[in-house]
């Protein structure tokens, strides 16, 4: 069977190299495999899909329900007579036609004979067990391959590993049967995706006799007992706390062998587990090495968290993928027949564009360069259309890509720019691939030594321990690669100056690379805004795939101490699912104050239709016409602080003698520090100051950033949600809670009030109102741990509790069920008064008395007689209990706060009291023995 294997799957990954780059492919259908029929039969895998959908209902309904249900048990019983009578057709036509030479099933069924009795399979036993490996190509191996798949996108350092491993055992030779056994690590992946999502995750039996379980649960024969594979696939016993994590490594290195005889079973168990076990194996196996061998792939949604359909089986839902076509392979490379040696010499800058079938030759006056970036929220990606826009005023035709489509395809005929923010010491969604491949090659080899780069980074000054870390990492295994920067890395803190040391680098790059360029005929093309007055009133509204309704917002503290605090409760859209601890990410809009102050400004009517062109910015571009209001709203950031040379444009633009003299004033680096960015003044605010500045709207849209989604921890538990819901499969939408602060104060530069975009867009909802939200998961470590019996230490101030409210509602839900005996937990809470700000204070008492956590509140200003005032110092006069449950009973830390204030401090005593407790150490090895545990029993989740 492994050569019809191989010509199934050489045809899947032919497909997709023929339709290219671009194409969007949806795995769980592309995956649809099926040896035994000899060409597609759609109406079959149709009838085939309504069975299982329609047995899938039927499990799950009462009795008396699927009695009554006549037309869909006559539909049902038409599919299957459908399904047989081409099975039927099938075996006739082969016994009239009869082919020995062909190795299939069909073949095997109908001449094997059983060694013992001389007999062989009925017609109709042929018959079932077709439709059986129909299901089975369908539903099994299809959902395993696109899990698989899902996971090593996820996790780009395991797709990097796996990729080398087919690379070191195939090469570029056709795949051959003994290469399936010595690839080891692509089988540890199958295994783990198999225990992380079994096809079938329930196991049904009765006894045969009344039977006694674990010495106390009487068994009456009459009983179909369920058994969770789920649970047994993901029990922290066997699989240690990590359980809930795809790492494929566990299974390598005798850990496969160590595996408990009853603790993995996908494929079932006993005399009737699944007879194609083997017949999977080697498809999932063989599919996967043909796409590694040929491609490079990557999510279509770089943020997708796995979402699940079901039938009879799980799937991935909205699951989407691109493949390209790797620089050097054939298109006949892995496909048996082909040349061995199906390599071909690549020309730099060359490999994307052969793949697309597009010329990679730029216009004749433009030299190409390469502008990579990676993002989550969409300052770089605008930092890199900004590139892009300006490229060919120096003479270069610039593309934009995310970091990942770069893998294997870096240029050798033009400079290479990155982009990249660094999120906590991580890198952006769309650069996690990258990143692992050049780990993977600085490890070995100078692979990229003709190629040219330079990189610009963002970061936080607030998350001062991974300050930069990505962008330096990038440079630094660039060198070792044997890449050459050709200018020095560029960095900026968005916690304060962004723009300008954005500009003052983009001007050292194109002094850098200008000279390359031939820009005696370039003209440079401006953006150019038209608008009209409308015929009508414009519709605002519209359908959004990702809406959730709000169903509660209330004040948790007002603004007398701070910030207002605010609790609201989202109810999802359906099969949006999340995990606690993780972020929901918010679109917001800019306020309406703020927006009839530009509309002011420029003389424009909130309807006025604008129409944009001349730019490469994405978040400028539509398709139609946009609203003023609409365009304001939603797709730029108006209090962004202005840069220098933006000032500079300004006051270029000042006719006002007076006006343009204290613009002028403000350009000085000390006064534009001390005033102009501490005080935050924006574009606005100065063209409000200076109404002799004559900047129209076009350069002014031109000089504004992108509106960025803003993130929020999610403070509830999904195990709270309403009927007990907490499926990754069902239908009933999940409800998420947020807790917020409201940022809201006069404006520091004098100019009306100051308004946070995202907290006040929040806090104006009402009940019933939509928002448009999604899921992004947090870092792997920020989850509760995997065995509840694992003590917890939460360290949180201000509305930084929001994700151990979560925690601790979950603790509770898990307690009062009863299933499992939970671990102790401790929340030390930092607040102000304890009168006005100690949020959800009487939920938290409660859940104290419930025995779910030990509650331990700081107050800074006004508090209990001999309460402490800060956490650090309650931490550090509990620090015996701490060591004891951390070092004696592995306990996990979580942080969730001010990045400058609580983050540090925590830092500070934890380390201390790592050195009250190992006073031999010094402070530098208490900061690495910190440093070594973050992310698996030390996690923050921090902000400015």
């Amino acid at each position: 069977m492994f050569m019809q294997m191989m010509d199934v799957a050489s045809q899947l990954v032919l497909r997709w190299d023929r339709l290219g780059p671009e194409n969007e492919i949806d795995p769980t259908d592309d995956f649809t495999i099926s040896p035994i029929f000899p060409e597609p039969h759609t109406q079959t895998y149709l009838q085939m899909a309504e069975v299982l959908l329609e047995s899938g209902k039927r499990s799950s309904r009462p009795s008396i329900e699927n009695r009554v249900r006549i037309w869909s048990a006559a539909h049902n019983q038409e599919n299957i007579a459908l399904m047989h009578k081409l099975c039927d057709e099938l075996v006739a036509n082969r016994k009239k036609n009869p082919r020995p030479e062909v190795n299939d099933l069909l073949n095997v069924m109908l001449h094997t004979k059983d060694p013992v009795t001389g007999e062989g399979l009925s017609d109709e036993n042929i018959r079932f067990q077709m439709v059986t490996f129909l299901i089975a190509g369908h539903e099994t191996t299809s959902g395993t391959l696109s899990f698989l798949m899902y996971h090593l996108l996820k996790n780009p350092e395991k797709f990097v590993a796996a990729q080398e491993e087919v690379d070191r055992v195939v090469g570029s030779n056709a795949i051959e049967e003994n290469h399936l056994s010595q690839l080891k690590y692509i089988e540890a992946c199958m295994r783990e995706t198999l225990r992380l999502q079994e096809p079938i995750s329930l196991l049904s039996r009765h006894a045969k006799h009344p039977t006694q379980l674990a010495g106390k649960y009487e068994i009456d024969p009459s009983w179909n007992l369920i058994c969770n594979l789920h649970g047994v696939h993901r029990d922290p016993q066997v699989w240690d706390d990590d359980a809930n994590v795809f790492r494929p490594e566990r299974m390598l290195n005798g850990g496969w062998e160590r595996v408990p005889r009853n603790a993995w079973k996908p494929f079932g168990t006993g005399a009737r587990a699944c007879i194609g076990r083997a017949f999977a194996e080697q498809e999932i196996i063989m599919n996967v090495a043909l796409i590694l061998q040929r491609f490079q792939a990557e999510m279509v949604d770089p943020s997708y968290d796995l979402q699940l359909k079901s039938s009879l089986t799980a799937k991935p839902e909205g699951f989407r993928i691109k493949v390209m076509r790797r620089p050097g392979r054939s298109l006949m490379v892995g496909i048996a027949g082909a040349p061995v040696a199906s390599m071909v010499p690549v020309e730099s800058g060359e490999a994307i564009s052969a793949v697309k079938g597009e010329t990679s030759q730029p216009p004749s006056l433009l030299k190409p360069l390469l502008v990579l970036y990676g993002s989550n929220a969409g300052t770089c990606k605008g930092f890199a259309e900004e590139i892009q826009s300006s490229a060919p005023q120096h003479g270069f035709s610039a593309r934009v890509q995310t970091m990942d489509s770069a893998v294997e395809n870096l240029p050798t005929d033009g400079p290479v720019i990155m982009i990249t923010p660094s999120y906590e010491g991580k890198p952006a969604d769309n650069a996690k691939k990258f990143i692992s491949w050049l780990e993977m090659k600085a490890k070995s080899s100078s692979i990229l030594s003709d190629v040219r780069y330079t990189v610009f980074g963002a970061g936080n000054s607030e998350w001062h321990e991974t300050f930069h870390r990505i962008p330096k990492l990038v440079e630094e295994l660039m060198d070792k690669v044997g890449a050459r920067q050709f200018l020095p890395t560029g960095l900026c803190d968005t916690n304060g100056d962004i723009l300008g040391p954005w500009e003052d680098w983009q001007e050292k790059l194109w002094g850098s690379v200008s000279k390359e360029g031939d820009i005696a005929h370039i003209k440079k093309e401006k953006l150019q805004v038209s608008i009209e007055k409308p015929d009508q009133l414009a519709v605002l509204a519209g359908s959004e795939p990702m809406i959730g309704t709000i169903t509660t917002n209330h004040q948790l503290a007002d603004a007398d101490l701070g910030s207002e605090k605010r609790h609201m409760d989202i109810e999802l859209p359906r099969r949006m699912n999340y995990q606690t601890g993780d972020y929901l990410v918010v679109l917001p809009h800019n306020s309406l104050p703020i927006i009839h102050r530009v509309l002011k400004r420029f003389g424009l009517q909130a309807d006025d239709k604008i129409s944009i062109k001349g730019t490469n910015k994405e978040f400028l571009k539509s398709k139609s016409p946009l609203t003023a209001l609409e365009l304001l709203a939603i797709r730029v950031e108006l209090n962004t602080p202005v840069s220098q040379r933006q000032l500079a444009t300004l006051v270029d633009a000042t006719l006002d003698p007076d006006q343009r003299k204290a613009l002028e004033q403000m350009c000085s680096e000390d006064v534009y520090k001390s005033e102009v960015l501490k005080r935050r003044f924006s574009i606005l605010d100065l063209l409000e100051d200076a109404p002799s500045c004559t900047v129209d709207i076009a350069t002014y849209l031109d000089m504004l950033k992108p509106l960025t989604p803003r993130q929020y921890s999610i403070s509830s538990s999904p195990l709270a949600s309403a009927h007990g819901h907490t499926g990754e499969d069902s239908d009933t939408p999940l409800t998420a809670s947020l807790t917020y602060d409201v940022h809201s104060a006069p404006s520091w530069s004098g100019h009306g009030p100051f308004n946070g975009v995202a907290s006040t867009h929040l806090a104006r909802r009402e009940p019933g109102t939509k928002i448009r939200c999604f899921v992004r998961p947090t870092n792997a470590g920020f989850h509760l741990p995997a065995n509840p019996e694992t003590p917890i230490i939460m360290i949180a101030a201000g509305t930084g509790l929001a994700p151990m409210r979560g925690f601790i509602q979950e603790r509770a839900i898990l307690a009062a069920a009863g299933a499992r005996k939970l671990g102790p937990a401790i929340l030390y809470f930092g607040c102000r008064d304890v009168d006005k700000d100690f949020i959800y204070k009487e939920e938290l008492a409660q859940w104290e008395k419930e025995g779910v956590v030990s509650v331990r509140p700081v107050f800074s200003r006004h508090g209990p007689e001999g309460c402490r005032k800060y956490v650090y110092e309650r931490m550090w006069e509990d620090r015996a209990e701490i060591v004891e449950l951390f070092r004696q009973r592995a306990a996990k830390i979580f942080v969730c706060g001010s990045a400058g204030k609580l983050a540090r401090s925590t830092s500070e005593v934890v380390q201390k009291i790592y050195l009250n407790e190992y006073p031999e150490k010094t402070e530098r090895e208490a900061f690495e023995w910190l440093q070594g545990i973050r992310e698996t029993r030390y996690v923050s989740d921090v902000f400015d």
